[in-house]
């Protein structure tokens, strides 16, 4: 089941300005989302001409998931989701060095399982021109409210 609308990445993900990477979201449903990013110079993580680093597939994947959340929180309580937190990335592979301005990257994370407390595992990929060309897997945590950085904050005084 698609969200009809579908909200801008900007709306969905915690990210702001120059450090969004994803251009648009295309699907979402209870267990996955595809989404395109165009590599733009002008980002956070752009070098020089641009360009992005091959690694930077893995942050690409991470925002996609963010967006996932963020969709699934707009359905469910009308507003996007507060905190993600990245735990891990198993297997990431790239078969690019770089992505170059001008690149459409076709991102799709499909949710491959979720505990009660907030923790998932998703499998990604990303695709250029109808060919993978990155694939990793996710382990995010999702806390159910912002209770668990209060606890945190108060730790650390």
């Amino acid at each position: 089941m698609n969200i009809a609308p579908l909200p801008s990445p900007a709306a969905a993900i915690p990210h702001q300005h120059d450090a969004v990477l994803l251009s648009e979201i295309l699907l979402a449903d209870g267990n996955r989302l595809t989404a395109v990013a165009t590599v733009r110079s002008g980002t956070a993580f752009s070098d020089a001409a641009g360009n992005l680093p091959g690694w930077i597939g893995a942050e690409v994947m991470a925002q996609a998931v963010a967006a996932f959340s963020g969709c699934r929180s707009l359905r469910e309580r009308g507003e996007a989701a507060e905190i993600g937190l990245l735990l891990g990335i198993r297997d990431y592979s790239s078969t690019r060095a770089e992505f170059r301005v001008g690149d459409q990257l076709r991102i799709e994370v499909v949710r491959s399982s979720e505990d009660e407390e907030g923790r998932g595992v998703f499998d990604c990929s990303i695709a250029m021109e109808g060919a993978a060309i990155a694939a990793g897997t996710l382990t995010v945590f999702e806390p159910k409210d912002g209770s668990f950085l209060e606890a945190e904050r108060m730790r650390d005084d």
